[in-house]
């Protein structure tokens, strides 16, 4: 096992993860000495056209389902976490402090929010995350809601599909595609630990189903998953242990490593600009004292590093065969989650008798709770199939999303402030003291409050789609498919009255939404073999809103230059409509902590570094869409048992939603002093900033070899390199560069090894990251000596047998060599991140051991 030390010495490089790129990109040479292998029919996410092959003008993705198998995957955010085109920036699995985040996954693609990607299950659209932020942050689908054992496959469209499915797919579009037709039953228990005994799961999986559509004309199939998770706790983790994170240090550009917070039980007295005075209420332990305050260490104690989960889903299919050629069905998707949240006991700027305020930390008020409860449904029923000549299918679905945040040990402001402080005017004298533990405990349960958060969000879709055959060209028959939709999305999100109000001790203000909009579309999509060797795509879709509407045209080519080489290239447009909650909601506010550079800019003196404060987010009723272009060229080579494919993709965004950064808000001076709380206030209001642009290249390969010593060998390795990922947001203003920056590496790679033989089947899979620099300012305003994070792998090994009729055992290694994440300064010193030392990009759970058992009853 590797020191603490080596796995965080900046620069260290390991050799693993070269190996795996250069592995991923040398199946190029090994795909070029195979026959070609026969194609079936099906339907590929990118067009509403059958066709004869998988490789489209666009790219798509397909992950199986005996592939979804092989990962081990207990739940869906793990397994996308192993297909390199996927960003990840997982602060929903590992942070407990987001309000509507945590404990939901999202996927992301292209370097774009997780707002830019559109999930559909089944081709069709469900409903967002309900208590997504004003920013609209978290406003797409959590992905943890679909039960693993319902999935068929996952297609993941990499060069938008706003000409298909909808304007707001401007990154791509993943889906889910759940299983429809099974008979029988199969059961399956999978139990993992880690190898520290902590964050066990326990998984139950059951999927069973009646009756034939060939012969009985009808199947009724069921899939049921109960997954729960223990946490794992920061302290309990090196990296994470204390957010004292100088024992990194020191390391340039970083001034101040010390994380901790100011809000400590003994008090720190504020000036009445509010900063720190160098006193403090009750004395302080020379070790927690540092710049000037007294420090409380969250870290050091109930946080988790990764967080535990109580989820059960599943899956209701019918089935029947109206007639030979057409399929009616019935679908309903459920799922529940229950999550406990535990904070730190309530901080504020609290107030003496003699009026002087001190940040503080109310110890004996107790951890800050938040029970979550997430429930959703989908229900959906619908017709595919044959009429006559025509390719047709028709449905109508209806999806909620529900979620209840219930918080307890919290305080009213009012009630709070008059028994700290009291009132001398009126004679009331104060009856607790903040900053000890041995107050009356009746009073301080009198004084408690247990505010309450419900969010909704539903989706309501009806679609009609025809498709057919249209005239003869050489390469064969033009087929055209025609669409039509219309939709109702509502959200509503009602916090506690004293949540809107902003009074209650210890939590953030929240703003109240309740809006709806309908929506209509319609799209028409040919395909043209204009040639035995050449076939276009041509597609268009136009999407009407309240307030907005615009037409989002795709052309796509691919001809295939031998039997052995294809070459493609697309080029689609997308429009992105703010969300409901960017456009009406009121503001929301979050704690930071300000640079000593953000102290000054806000007129104070040098040494406020570490200052409390708050930012205020909110909506702009005159947000404007943002619109994108997205353009694809690609190399596809197949021969026989090998393949590859190259892909080159822009997408240049303008109008672009965003939030601006504290630096830049304190530079347009948009910040107030509270006088009352004595802290300042950012305003960071959305804006529609100028551009955006993200490229960069795709390469995946695969070779099949069978009657090798080791039985049928698979090889696959994929790598996403980007070559850019800059904003600006002026037209004048020059690019800002964040390719490469915190979070966001230039290229994530993957590389599996399957080995079949008999019974046996096993498989290594090794993830990798690039490093990146340990900042999250742009490249145009870098400092001098910024520091490189090292790049990370980890290597899961996982073995299954099925020597027995309808048995079949499994184990798995994850992370088999124990890595840690690598540290991150960044991450380390601003909390609008983590502060685990390390970035989203992955966890510090460590080896994992995992067990599964599955049977299939005949």
């Amino acid at each position: 096992m590797q020191s603490l030390s080596t796995r965080h010495r900046p620069g260290h490089r390991p050799t693993r993860t070269r190996l795996q790129v250069a592995l991923g990109l040398a199946l190029g040479t090994l795909a070029l000495a195979s026959p070609a292998a026969a194609q079936q029919r099906i339907e590929v996410t990118g067009s509403a056209i059958k066709r004869v092959d998988t490789e489209t003008v666009a790219p798509v993705e397909i992950l199986r389902r005996e592939e979804i198998a092989r990962t081990g995957a207990t739940s869906i955010n793990e397994l996308i976490k192993s297909i390199a085109v996927v960003d990840i920036f997982d602060t929903g699995e590992i942070s407990s402090n987001s309000p509507g985040g945590s404990g939901t996954a999202r996927v992301r693609l292209r370097g774009l929010g997780d707002t830019q990607t559109l999930v559909l299950i089944n081709g069709r659209r469900v409903p967002n995350n309900p208590l997504q932020d004003a920013g609209g942050a978290g406003a797409a689908f959590n992905i943890n809601q679909i039960p693993v054992s319902a999935i068929d496959r996952v297609e993941i469209l990499k060069d938008g599909g706003s000409a298909i499915y909808g304007a707001d797919a401007v990154a791509g579009v993943v889906n889910f595609i759940l299983r429809k037709d099974f008979t029988g039953a199969v059961g399956g228990i999978t139990w993992g630990t880690s190898s520290r005994s902590d964050g066990e799961e326990r998984q139950l999986s059951l999927t069973g189903g009646w009756g034939n559509l060939s012969t009985q004309r009808f199947n009724i199939m069921g899939a049921l998953d109960v997954f729960k998770r223990d946490p794992i706790l920061r302290k309990d983790r090196d990296i994470s242990s204390s957010s004292d994170y100088r024992r990194f240090g020191p390391i340039a550009n970083f001034a101040n490593l010390d994380g901790r917070s100011s809000f400590a039980p003994q008090g720190n007295i504020l000036t009445a600009q509010g900063t720190f005075t160098g006193n403090t209420v009750q004395a302080c332990p020379p070790e927690q004292y540092t710049n000037n305050a007294c420090r409380y260490d969250f870290n050091a104690s109930l946080l988790t590093a990764y967080n535990g989960a109580d989820r059960i889903s599943g899956l209701l299919n019918g089935s029947v065969m109206i007639t030979p050629d057409l399929l009616g069905f019935a679908r309903v998707i459920a799922s529940q989650s229950k999550d406990h949240f535990e904070a730190h006991p309530v901080p504020d700027n609290f107030a003496l008798p003699d009026s002087r305020r001190f940040a503080g930390r109310f110890m004996q008020g107790g951890p800050r709770i938040t029970d979550r409860r997430n429930d959703f449904s989908h229900v959906e029923l619908g017709v595919e199939g044959l009429i006559g000549r025509f390719d047709f299918k028709a449905g109508i679905s209806h999806g909620v999303a529900k979620t209840v945040n219930r918080d307890t040990n919290y305080f009213e402001r009012s009630a709070f402030d008059l028994a700290t402080k009291g009132n001398p005017a009126q004679g009331i004298l104060p009856t607790i003291d903040v900053t000890r533990t041995d107050n009356a405990e009746s009073r301080i349960q009198s004084l408690r409050i247990s505010p309450v958060r419900t969010g909704r969000s539903t989706l309501d879709v009806a679609d009609v789609q025809i498709g057919a055959d249209l005239f003869k060209l050489p390469g064969g028959p033009a087929r055209y498919a025609l669409g039509a939709s219309l939709w109702t999305e509502k959200i509503t999100d009602t916090p506690d009255p004293l949540q809107v109000q902003g009074v209650v001790v210890g939590s953030i203000q929240q703003s109240a939404v309740g809006a709806q909009r309908d929506a209509k579309a319609v799209f028409a999509e040919l395909s043209l073999p204009l040639l035995k060797t050449v076939e276009a795509q041509l597609a268009a879709r136009y999407d009407s809103y309240d307030t907005a509407n615009r037409t989002s045209p795709k052309v796509g080519l691919k001809w295939n230059v031998t039997p052995a080489l294809a070459v493609r290239g697309s080029y689609s447009e997308a429009f992105k409509m703010p969300t409901l909650k960017q456009l009406f909601a009121n503001a929301g506010q979050g704690a930071i902590n300000l640079t000593e550079a953000q102290c000054t800019g806000l007129g104070l003196a040098p040494g406020c570094n570490g200052l409390a404060a708050f930012r205020l987010t909110g909506s702009n009723p005159t947000l404007r869409p943002e619109t994108g272009k997205t353009f694809n060229l690609g190399l596809v080579f197949e021969s026989g048992p090998a393949s590859m494919s190259t892909d080159f993709w822009k997408i240049t965004k303008d109008q672009n939603i965003a939030t601006p950064t504290l630096d830049q808000s304190i530079a347009q001076g948009a910040f107030r002093f509270d006088q009352a709380t004595s802290r300042y206030f950012v305003f960071q209001n959305l804006q529609n900033f100028a551009q955006a642009e993200y490229a960069g290249v795709d390469v995946d390969g695969r070779v099949k070899m069978r009657g090798t010593p080791l039985g049928t060998l698979t090889v696959r390795g994929n790598v996403t390199y980007y070559t850019t990922q800059k904003t600006k947001t002026l037209p004048t203003d020059p690019w800002d560069e964040f390719n490469g920056t915190y979070a966001t590496p230039r290229w994530r790679s993957s590389l599996t090894v399957t080995s079949e033989m008999g019974p046996w089947t096993t498989q290594m899979l090794i993830r990798g990251w690039a490093g990146f620099y340990d900042t999250n300012l742009q490249t145009r305003s870098f400092p001098a000596n910024v520091r490189k994070v090292e790049g990370y792998d980890e290597v899961d090994l996982t073995l299954s047998w099925s020597g027995i009729k309808g048995l079949t055992l499994g184990a798995a290694v994850k992370n088999i060599f124990d890595r840690q994440p690598p540290f991150s300064a960044a991450n380390a010193t601003n909390n609008n991140f983590s502060q685990q030392g390390f970035a989203e990009l992955y966890t510090s759970r460590g080896r994992f051991f995992q067990l599964t058992a599955q049977y299939a009853f005949q």
